[in-house]
């Protein structure tokens, strides 16, 4: 118990530290009365736009969450003791959506203070390395601290910041890890261009020096190895079975996206008359796919429904002149999915447009997908999930399970077989400036209409080890390869 009550206080010293250089680097001391006004600006905002803020927690505790929040901020604060305010009474909904805007956080903290070369996650409860920028540490090290401090307390520091869906706990940690280098420098006071000693636990390395990295350096080393949104291949070794990875459903370019689906759905096709025989199978990877627009994500219907295919089932939105002002649903020209289909996005936009505020409106998807006959592939299939799998890529889970269509290996994704929340917008916090989102939609799966906390369970669970990143091992592949080879 000393112990880690001696964590946690040199965490806190850790927080004053980076506090102390705020104002130097474009952040100011905020009073105890400039983050209660955020708090009431924030909770005001999710009462008016939010389509079922007591799903998972009453009025009562919200009310309750908000004073004590407030109780606890009245002597004032840095940007993490603001943010992790703001966080915590987010928490309470249990929607991913609504929180914290990561992204722009993450970029506030990397212009501020800079950004460690490293990236992490959370493997046998350990805190592994899995990229390092700088080519100076092996992926698979096991970092024990950072600048002084144990690894696992930073990243209960980058939890307390991370919005959760429903029960989905282990996406909750993911994102904690991709927040993790970000928020490392500013924690530990330090600035672009210090170097922090980095302890591993690893027999001939056990301790090296990491500089602290402009953000701008490394988005330009990033740059040249950018993953692409979609692509695919047959995998290594085994010709017969394909690749199929979806990063993203927002891409930068939709056309590509749209060109590189036909492409692969193509080939399998020319494969199979080559050879006078199917493939073993197709893998489809939405591994770190966060979503994107479900009109994107309904491309790939076409190419796997067997059947017309309502996805999703209906949108539940809550009307207001914030969400009117920032939404609209794309329909897609020169799409796959059919004209019919379309017309639930005509239909979903009119209501955003025309609803009379503070009311609800639900849009039943009347108009089904239907299969794109020419190209369309029926046989084995396996999806591969992880934490970081949200949103609309949890609806496309949804129906790959619901309909049978192959088996889910990985890990418990970000949402339940029931749908998620969605359509967030974004809002600027008037003092402190920090960027929240709030969804405006529920997304609903199926019919009779459900709601479920725990998310979507594979059938097949998987999580890295410390030797699949010593090793560079994909043993989600590794089992959906395994499976096809072992099923007629």
């Amino acid at each position: 118990m000393k112990i880690r009550l001696l964590c946690l206080q040199l965490l806190f010293c850790a927080v004053t530290l980076g506090q102390k250089d705020l104002a130097s680097n474009g952040f100011t001391f905020l009073s105890g009365t400039q983050i209660q006004s955020d708090l009431d600006s924030l909770s005001n905002w999710i009462l008016d736009v939010h389509p079922a803020p007591f799903a998972h927690c009453s009025e009562q505790d919200w009310t309750e969450r908000l004073a004590k929040n407030k109780a606890l901020v009245s002597g004032g604060g840095n940007l993490f003791a603001a943010a992790k305010a703001y966080s915590d009474l987010t928490s309470l909904l249990k929607d991913s959506h609504t929180g914290i805007a990561l992204q722009s956080f993450a970029n506030a903290l990397a212009h501020s203070n800079g950004q460690i070369p490293i990236e992490i996650a959370t493997a046998e409860n350990k805190t592994v390395v899995v990229q390092d920028w700088t080519n100076s540490v092996m992926p698979g090290s096991v970092v024990e601290s950072i600048g002084g401090i144990s690894a696992r307390s930073l990243l209960g520091m980058s939890m307390s910041l991370i919005s959760q869906e429903g029960e989905a706990v282990v996406s909750r940690l993911r994102m904690a890890d991709k927040l993790w280098n970000d928020l490392v420098p500013f924690a530990l006071g330090g600035v672009e261009g210090d170097r922090l000693p980095l302890v591993l636990s690893q027999q001939f390395q056990n301790e090296t020096m990491v500089k602290v990295a402009s953000k701008a350096d490394l988005d330009s080393i990033k740059a040249l190895r950018t993953v692409p949104d979609i692509s695919w291949s047959f995998v290594e070794d085994h010709p017969d079975v394909i690749h199929l990875k979806i990063r993203s459903f927002h891409p930068e370019q939709l056309q590509r996206f749209k060109r590189e689906l036909r492409n692969c759905f193509r080939s399998i096709h020319s494969w199979e008359r080559e050879h006078g025989e199917p493939v073993a199978g197709v893998v489809l990877d939405l591994r770190q796919n966060s979503g994107g627009h479900i009109a994107v994500m309904a491309e790939l219907l076409p190419y796997l429904a067997s059947e017309p295919t309502r996805i999703p089932f209906g949108v539940q939105i809550k009307n207001s002149q914030k969400a009117r002002a920032q939404l609209a649903q794309p329909t897609l020209s020169g799409s796959v999915v059919s004209l019919g289909y379309q017309k639930n996005f005509k239909r979903l936009n009119k209501a955003i447009r025309n609803g009379d505020a503070g009311s609800m409106s639900f849009v039943a998807f009347e108009y089904p997908l239907s299969p794109r006959k020419r190209l369309n592939y029926d046989g084995a299939m396996v999806m591969l999930l992880d934490g970081l799998s949200a949103s609309a890529s949890v609806s496309l889970a949804a129906w790959f399970v619901r309909s049978g269509r192959g088996l889910t290996i990985g890990e418990p994704p970000m949402g339940s077989i029931s749908g998620t929340f969605g359509n967030p917008i974004q809002m600027s916090l008037p003092a402190s400036g920090i960027k929240m989102t709030v969804a405006t939609a529920r997304y609903y799966t199926e019919a009779p209409i459900r709601w479920e906390t725990r998310p979507l369970l594979p059938d097949f669970p998987i999580a890295m080890t410390v030797e699949d990143y010593v090793f560079d091992r994909d043993p989600f592949l590794q089992r959906a390869v395994e499976f096809f080879s072992e099923t007629p």
